[in-house]
């Protein structure tokens, strides 16, 4: 095999990995977006429907993380009182 055709074949395989494993990190990566959402009662089509209506996907992610945080607050509060009581 010449090298040159070599060369084109590993080039080939390369960027169809690349292109792969940048398909794998999306999916992952909306899937765990989808995980955190419904952890705070939002349902992945309430997300997309949030996202069509203008959300930023940074805004989307800080209104996720402030759930959670509100979530985890009235968790601590409500062990607070069970112990207190």
């Amino acid at each position: 095999m010449p090298p040159v055709h070599q060369t084109t074949n590993t080039l080939d395989v390369l960027l169809t990995r690349l292109h792969e494993s940048h398909e794998v990190s999306v999916y992952e990566a909306i899937e765990r977006l989808v995980q955190a959402g419904e952890a705070v009662g939002i349902d992945a089509h309430n997300l997309v429907r949030m996202l069509d209506r203008g959300i930023t996907l940074e805004e989307l992610l800080e209104f996720i993380e402030s759930q959670m945080e509100c979530s985890q607050t009235a968790e601590v509060s409500a062990a607070e009182r069970k112990r207190a009581a």
